[in-house]
């Protein structure tokens, strides 16, 4: 079974790509992939997914 979450970039004056990519960086380095990417209203928002860990 698959676990799904949505995260989006911050509008703020100080938020960059740079800082966009390293939280997804960080998502990945705990199992999490990018489904989509889209934009809406001049922020990006991505769709992530990985395997639903067992309790």
């Amino acid at each position: 079974m698959k676990e799904y979450k949505f995260i989006h970039q911050k509008l703020t004056p100080f938020k960059k790509d740079a800082d966009f990519e390293a939280l997804l960086n960080s998502y990945a380095k705990t199992g999490w992939h990018v489904v989509n990417i889209v934009v809406h209203r001049g922020l990006l928002k991505a769709l992530l997914e990985r395997e639903k860990k067992e309790k």
